[in-house]
């Protein structure tokens, strides 16, 4: 957070995920990171640079999938910085 109590956007590094979390790809811009955890794990958002919770009822069958790579997703994020 910001002194304005904004969250400070950023595009994240590996090392801010723990092991296991998937990268995905919605609509071809919006970066999607499931992390693991109990109850399947939790959705996060990073479009604009900020982790956002997302829910995951959104995806359907051919709107998603998983990024190529993990700087793929990270470019994607960058891409989406304002």
């Amino acid at each position: 957070m910001d002194e304005a109590g904004q969250a400070t956007r950023r595009v994240p590094q590996a090392d801010d995920f723990p092991a296991g979390t998937q990268f995905v790809i919605k609509e071809f811009d919006v970066p999607l990171a499931r992390v693991p955890g109990p109850g399947g794990g939790r959705w996060i958002n990073w479009f604009g640079g900020v982790a956002r919770p997302y829910d995951a009822s959104r995806l359907s069958v051919g709107n998603h999938w998983p990024a190529g790579s993990f700087a793929g997703w990270q470019a994607l994020v960058a891409a989406s910085l304002p």
